[in-house]
């Protein structure tokens, strides 16, 4: 039993390799290694350096910190899946406490700061030695996963394999130099290292001539362990403990969450490059790898290839030819196999020396030869590790050939960033803040304006809207849903509470139109001032902000701001999710100075509904019988803006007692698969992804499929013909849920 006092607790650092010329060959290779990962990683940093400016990055710097603690430290995010969190915190956890334990041990026998001793020698050293096993199971789930499970949205590289592996190694080797230390010199506080006092039973046969010798050798083992780590630090999946953070940290605080980001006035571009003689070149969207910004560069890195957006993803769920994983993946491929292979701006001297060795550790270990990987019939890449969908594992075809290759069209394929719905559930799911759906729209931005690349079934619509401020009908007859109903019109002068924003569709479609007309009876019955601007209200420009056409998107987004300036009103009340977004969140940047218009607030109809319900404003007949009911999240309403109760705390009043949740709701809901434009064009590929849906619903046992967004039903209600359980499986918008009731 020891009876020393904590306060002397303590070891020799490096003991048995205290020898100066241990000391000397230590500290060469540790620059060594530490020379060659700084290089690679300035490197990297210029790469990065050289993307377009993001001068949305800066600023609220107590939100940035507050995301590093949350995402990096306390792994918020990679804890919302059970399995996967669980094995990612143990390593994490487990990796920052040995980190923390060779910190202290630098800061005292290094530096001289004598803080490696007493009791907080004692409290250090068993939690290294707890955590050590915490980060070997964890290593182990991971084995597991990738290795044994195999589930589809991982593939695996050989940085993977040196990842875990290395990681293993060190973790047993010290464990394996602590048994032997403990044993050489009877550690009188060996009670404080469990697990090496345990490993230390094992060399109980060894002379103590035989412990030094054992423990030499291994110490240089794990010594030169840790050096290759560090040297290929920038080459491995160690890479994203920095890519990863400096990504969560440098997130665009300046827009909304439901806002695409702004590319600047269009018409202001086009006079700018006209009346530059030095350049005059008019570019807009992201066409080549040159064309991305640096954060946009750094997403590319940040990607750990864990896979979540691919398993949400309802593209890639429905058989559709985009990953967003391998969207991320293939753009960074093609960036480091430009700088890999040579094709890049050209050094000179010793620095071009140190760039070939980067490009060749490069192929070693991230990259493949991607010369080497067959190619289809149609010239593109195939490659069947990269998933289970067929489509993506050829969906690659010019990976680093050209600076000047065209993302879409050839470096991939472009029905790629066609087949996204926008629904941002990979953004929602994505652990290191990657903005898969910017880059998609980028893309689309310089197909559709650039290169005048937009899906046929798609222009009809859009040139409606150019014409006639819709993509269903003439313009005078907006209001014809209105017919018999007391529906009040306002015009420039006007002042109202509710300024009720009707929608295209659902001033439109019949099937739609019971939803207006449902509102207008809710609000009637609401005795609020209300009103609707009836043949004068166009469409927000949402289809063509989402099909890319930006410039179509501004001129209507100025057209609505200048009309809505002429009204007063306190509330602008929409049905249509896609409608609640754009004004909300995305018309105060394209509209310059904003609406001219005292505070106003945009909500969803669901949200004042249940204010409406909340106050006794509106009162409801009793129900005949309890509703069997489950609720179909749009993403606009949902992931872009955070509504989930609003509508469920309505339902529940409606009488759903049986409220039943599909298997992917909230934060998780699958799209209907009209989102992103698709509405006005259809991928012939793969299964629909309103059967998907319209299944799970149909899963929870429920007899009405309600929802808050004309898009979804319609997609919904299209779902259920399809699977014939069009009279099993009724689909409902709130309002018209509400207006039955009154």
């Amino acid at each position: 039993m020891n009876q020393l006092p904590s306060s002397m607790a303590g070891r020799e650092i490096l003991w048995n390799v205290s020898h100066p010329l241990n000391s000397i060959v230590m500290y060469a290779l540790l620059t060594l290694a530490s020379l060659i990962c700084g290089a690679a990683l300035l490197n990297r940093f210029f790469i990065w350096s050289a993307g377009r400016p993001d001068a949305a990055r800066s600023g609220h710097w107590l939100d940035r910190f507050e995301r590093i603690w949350n995402q990096v430290l306390l792994q918020k995010g990679v804890r919302k899946e059970r399995e996967p969190g669980r094995m990612h915190t143990l390593i994490a956890f487990g990796f920052m406490v040995l980190l923390f334990t060779t910190t202290m041990v630098f800061l005292d026998h290094d530096l001289g700061f004598e803080i490696y001793r007493g009791s907080f020698y004692l409290a250090v050293t068993i939690l290294s030695d707890l955590f050590g096993v915490a980060l070997l199971l964890g290593i182990l789930l991971a084995y597991h996963r990738r290795y044994v499970q195999r589930i589809d949205r991982l593939h695996s590289t050989r940085s993977d394999g040196f990842l875990l592996g290395s990681l293993a190694l060190l973790v047993v080797q010290g464990y394996l130099l602590e048994g032997l230390r403990i044993r050489a010199t009877n550690d009188p506080w060996q009670m404080y290292s469990p697990v090496g006092a345990l490993v230390s039973t094992m060399f109980w046969s060894l002379s103590e001539d035989s412990l030094r010798v054992l423990h030499f050798v291994i110490w240089w083992a794990h010594a030169s362990t840790v050096f290759l780590c560090i040297a290929l630090l920038p080459y491995t999946k160690f890479l994203h403990i920095l890519t990863s953070s400096a990504n969560l940290f440098f997130r665009d605080f300046s827009r909304p969450k439901g806002a695409f980001r702004y590319p600047g006035d269009i018409e202001k571009l086009m006079e700018e490059a006209l009346s530059d003689e030095a350049n005059g070149e008019f570019r807009i969207g992201v066409s080549s790898i040159e064309d991305l910004t640096w954060k946009q560069r750094l997403d590319l890195d940040a990607c750990t290839s864990c896979g979540r957006c691919q398993d949400v993803c309802p593209a890639y769920r429905s058989g559709k030819i985009l990953s967003p994983k391998w969207l991320i993946l293939d753009t960074r491929n093609h960036m480091l196999e430009l700088e890999a292979s040579g094709k890049t701006k050209p050094s000179t001297g010793l620095w071009q020396r140190f760039r070939e060795l980067d490009g060749s550790l490069l192929h070693s270990m991230l990259l493949k030869r991607f010369d080497d990987l067959p190619r289809t019939s149609d010239g593109h890449l195939l490659d069947t590790t990269r998933a289970a969908n067929k489509l993506v594992q050829q969906s690659a075809i010019h990976i680093g050939e050209s600076l000047e290759h065209k993302l879409a069209g050839e470096v991939m394929d472009e029905d790629v960033f066609w087949s996204c719905t926008t629904c941002r559930a990979c953004m929602e799911v994505c652990p290191v803040g990657i903005e898969h759906v910017d880059l998609i729209m980028d893309a689309r931005r310089s197909m559709a304006l650039m290169d005048g690349n937009i899906p046929s079934e798609a222009q009809s619509s859009l040139r409606a809207i150019e014409t006639r401020g819709n993509p269903f009908g003439p313009a005078n007859d907006r209001a014809n849903w209105s017919e018999g109903l007391n529906v009040p019109i306002v015009s420039p002068g006007d002042s109202v509470d509710i300024l009720y924003w009707v929608g295209c569709i659902s001033a439109y479609d019949k099937r739609k139109q019971k939803i207006a007309r449902s509102m207008a009876m809710i609000l009637n019955a609401s005795g609020l001032r209300w009103g609707i601007l009836g043949n004068s209200e166009n469409c927000t420009g949402d289809p063509a902000r989402r099909l890319g056409e930006e410039n179509l998107y501004q001129t209507m987004a100025k057209k609505n701001g200048a009309l809505l300036s002429g009204i007063k009103f306190n509330t602008i009340v929409a049905n249509c999710p896609h409608c609640f977004n754009t004004i909300k969140n995305e018309y105060p940047a394209a509209t310059e100075n904003g609406i001219s218009q005292s505070p106003f607030e945009v909500i969803h109809h669901s949200e004042l509904i249940h204010r409406l319900l909340e106050s006794k404003k509106l009162t409801l007949k009793d129900s005949e019988a309890p509703l069997d009911l489950t609720f179909h999240d749009p993403c606009y309403l949902g992931r872009y803006n955070e509504t989930y109760d609003a509508p469920r705390e309505v339902l529940v009043q409606l009488g759903g007692s049986k409220l039943r949740e599909m298997k992917d709701s909230r934060e998780r809901g699958l799209c209907c698969g009209a989102g992103g434009g698709h509405y006005w064009f259809d991928m012939k590929v793969g299964d629909r992804v309103n059967v998907l849906r319209i299944n799970q619903a149909a899963e929870t046992g429920a007899s009405v499929v309600a929802t808050g967004c004309p898009f979804c039903l319609q997609m919904m209600e299209d779902g259920a013909k399809l699977t014939n359980r069009e009279e099993t499986l009724i689909v409902r918008d709130i309002a018209e849920l509400v207006a039955e009731r009154l």
